[in-house]
Formats: C-alpha cells, sequence, structure tokens
C-alpha cells in the first residue's frame, strides 16, 4: 500500500512537467511559443524586446510557426556503432565528478578525442551533456571524453571548476594507454557555459588542437545588465574583482599558438550578449589565431546543438576533427 501511495505521489508531481511537455510548441528557430487563440506569439517576447535582441515586429514568416525538428541526414545507428566507459576521476566530500569514455566499436592505433565539457549556467549538467555528439563522432573513428565538473550549487568557485578539467584531462593521459588514446591530440568542445570552458580550456592547455564553442562566453570583464552571467554567478566567479573577472575570461588568455577555433552565434540568442563573439573574435585576429565563426539570424541560444542546425553542426565537427586532431 505504502508502495502504491509513493506511486502516486510521483506520477502527481511528474503530471504538470509531462503536461508542459506535451504542450511545448518550438519554432524553427528554437524559440518557444505561446499559444494566443488561432495563432502563436514568441514566450520570451518581451525580454526580446528590453534586450533589443531583434524586432519581434520584423521576422521571417515562420517565426510565429511551430516546427518539429525531423533528423534528415545522420542515421540512428551512426550513434550506436561505439562503446562507452565511465570513471570516477575526482571525489570530493558529498559528491564525485566523473566522466564517460566514448570509443569507436573497431579501431586502429591511438585515437584523437575530443573532451565535451557541458553547460548549464555552471549550476547544473554532468557528464551527460552532449552525449549524442560525442557518441556519434566516437563512431565515426574521433573518441570523446564527456566530464563532469563541479557545479556552483555545489559552493564551488571558477577555480575548483577549472582545477576540475585540468585533473580530467590529467587522468585521460594517464589511462590514455588503457583507452587507447593519443594524449597529444585532442581538442575541447561544449555549448554555452560549456563553451566558456571549453574556450578556457582551449586558451590555457598548450597541447589543445581544437576548439568547438557553442555560443560561449568570452570576456567577463565587460558584460551587460540582462545576459548571462547574472548575480547568481557572484560568488563563483567573484565578479566584484575586475582581476577574478579577468582570470575567468578566455579572452585573457589568447595567443599566437591557440588552436583552431570554430565558434557560433546567433542572433536570437537572448541569454548571451552578442558582443561577446564581437571582442573575441577581433582578439583572435589581433593574435593572428586561425578560426571560422558560423552565424544564423533569429535563431536561439540552442541553434546549433538543438534546431534543424544540429545535423549539419554535427557532420561539420567531424570534418574538422579530423584535419585538426
Amino acid at each position: 500500500m505504502i508502495k502504491k501511495k509513493s506511486l502516486l505521489i510521483s506520477l502527481v508531481l511528474l503530471f504538470p512537467f509531462v503536461l508542459y511537455a506535451q504542450q511545448r510548441r518550438i519554432n524553427r528557430y528554437g524559440l518557444d511559443l505561446v499559444a494566443v487563440g488561432d495563432s502563436y506569439k514568441l514566450k520570451d517576447e518581451k525580454k526580446i524586446r528590453e534586450l533589443n535582441v531583434f524586432n519581434p515586429d520584423s521576422v521571417p514568416a515562420d517565426m510565429y510557426i511551430p516546427y518539429k525538428n525531423a533528423r534528415l541526414f545522420i542515421n540512428e545507428s551512426e550513434y550506436h556503432k561505439c562503446i562507452t566507459k565511465i570513471f570516477t576521476f575526482k571525489t570530493y566530500p558529498g559528491y564525485e565528478l566523473k566522466l564517460a569514455v566514448d570509443l569507436p566499436e573497431e579501431s586502429e592505433g591511438k585515437l584523437p578525442f575530443i573532451i565535451w565539457i557541458h553547460g548549464g549556467g555552471w549550476h547544473m549538467g554532468d557528464y551527460n551533456g552532449h552525449s549524442l555528439q560525442s557518441r556519434y563522432l566516437a563512431s565515426n573513428g574521433i573518441a570523446g571524453v564527456r566530464i563532469s565538473y563541479s557545479l556552483l550549487t555545489q559552493n564551488a568557485t571558477f577555480k575548483d571548476t577549472w582545477q576540475d578539467i585540468q585533473d580530467a584531462l590529467a587522468f585521460i593521459k594517464v589511462h590514455a594507454d588503457e583507452f587507447g588514446l593519443d594524449p597529444s591530440r585532442f581538442g575541447f568542445a561544449g555549448h554555452s557555459a560549456g563553451g566558456h570552458l571549453s574556450a578556457y580550456a582551449a586558451m590555457r592547455i598548450p597541447e589543445t588542437k581544437l576548439l568547438v564553442s557553442f555560443n560561449g562566453i568570452y570576456d567577463l570583464e565587460h558584460t551587460v545588465p540582462g545576459f548571462v552571467p547574472s548575480s547568481r554567478h557572484d560568488t563563483y566567479f567573484g565578479l566584484s574583482s575586475i582581476e577574478d573577472r579577468k582570470y575567468a575570461s578566455p579572452i585573457t588568455f589568447v595567443h599566437s599558438d591557440a588552436p583552431y577555433c570554430v565558434l557560433t552565434y546567433s542572433s536570437g540568442d537572448f541569454l548571451i550578449d552578442k558582443q561577446q563573439i564581437v571582442s573575441f573574435e577581433e582578439t583572435l585576429k589581433k593574435h593572428d589565431v586561425s578560426y571560422e565563426i558560423l552565424k544564423k539570424d533569429y535563431y536561439a541560444h540552442t541553434a546549433f546543438v538543438g534546431t534543424d542546425l544540429y545535423e549539419p553542426m554535427l557532420m561539420k565537427v567531424l570534418i574538422l576533427a579530423r584535419k585538426y586532431l
């Protein structure tokens, strides 16, 4: 009887979330829609207007049409021609940090790999982030290592997270022979907060061969109110200190020997200020770093990891990984 009551309570608590998922409407740009009579409007229209992200009154006709993203180019089997091994690489009081290693089912020689760093605003997420991307590349000969890191909700600071990333890489190198990885051929990739951390690691770790940053943050010294980071990140980054802001900014550590950089930006992103990509690009140019930027108008923060841009972007990452790793 107790088990039945517990199950009933769980179902009742879960129902609103299931209902929301069923009712949620998204346009092709990854932006949420809400029904208004027989039509739709943008769920975040107010914020989009306040931050001057774009003018909702002057947009493509399909902005207000629900869209169901369909996989067109990548067969489902392309995500499953690999094996995944999970390890604990670091232990803190109260929690462990794990990483997942995605390896091709069949391979010859030591493999290049990408270290995938999840997003989540530095306060949520784990090594399960970017699992599809990592598994796809692993199925096609580029191993993936998906890592967890300490979060601000675990009372961590940015310096703790940075140490976690270094410790994860050290763990990988120690076990490289066991995993069949080439410790000299790796890159970093991530979205949002993971884009920030990937860019930071790529600029600071000399052996890095490739950076892929989806809508990341690069300059914490110069931020705009209303965009990320917010006051909730004060303690994590030390936002009250200019020196701490500089220290946590990938832009501070750009150098002439930096790896090839692939960056994305979407003009419908109301979380990341557009000046972030502008400033980072200027700094890359200043140091003669090779890079490319993929830009799309109106697309949301998740443009290149969760809309119809996802598959073409993923195939491009595979091509670049084969070239630079």
